[in-house]
């Protein structure tokens, strides 16, 4: 048996995230039920990456507003 300091369960975004922090300094396992890791809500999700989003103060913002 393989001894490991830390298990997470899970193998989402918080899991896969917080083991990649966590093995730099421990031996850790994810354990995930699925065959993929983020298959579930980290997979469905419709979060998207909007430069516009943030401060109202820039170049870009002004011109969404304007157009």
């Amino acid at each position: 048996m393989k001894h490991v300091d830390i298990i997470i369960i899970g193998g989402g975004i918080a899991g896969t995230s917080t083991g990649f922090e966590l093995a730099k300094k421990s031996s850790i396992t994810i354990l995930e039920k699925e065959d993929h890791a983020g298959y579930h809500a980290t997979g469905r999700s419709a979060a998207l990456f909007a430069e516009s989003y943030g401060s109202e103060n820039t170049a870009l913002y002004a011109l969404i507003h304007a157009s």
